[in-house]
């Protein structure tokens, strides 16, 4: 991998997603719960408050048991991050990495998420920055990965 690149490397679905043989994906460990995903929602925002032009991207890895969400900003200005929930020896434990850093382990999503947006201080309104619209497209758009047939 070029040393260029804004791409966090992780060690070794979504409810209702179908797979590629047309069959809904069971919950696993790895995958971000509903309430991690409304907390994801509220850091994600607080991140495009704050830094203006942050985008993000999600993905499910069944291959590797992980799900992972990044934020980033083609700008510059803000931190290129990932917090990542990846399924070891059977149980999921949380992972928190910026741009130059290896993934850590970290207890709980919420090290990260309250943390920041304790940091940020947004509005005690949530609807000056909470950004549900653009944490659902993120969310929409993000990226599964199946088992691959080698040929």
């Amino acid at each position: 991998m070029s040393k260029q690149t804004n791409v966090v490397p992780f060690p070794l679905t979504v409810r209702g997603v179908r797979s590629a043989a047309g069959k809904a994906c069971s919950p696993t460990s790895y995958e971000f719960t509903e309430v991690e995903l409304a907390a994801l929602c509220r850091w994600f925002s607080a991140m495009k408050y704050a830094f203006p032009g942050t985008e993000g991207v999600m993905m499910v890895n069944h291959q590797e048991a992980y799900s992972a969400v990044g934020l980033y900003n083609r700008a510059g200005g803000a931190p290129n991050c990932l917090i990542a929930k990846h399924q070891v020896g059977g149980a999921a434990r949380f992972f928190w990495s910026t741009e130059f850093d290896p993934p850590r382990p970290i207890n709980d999503l919420s090290e990260i998420t309250d943390a920041h947006i304790r940091a940020i201080r947004p509005p005690r309104n949530e609807k000056g920055w909470l950004d549900p619209t653009g944490w659902m497209g993120v969310y929409a758009s993000r990226l599964i990965a199946t088992q691959f047939q080698l040929i």
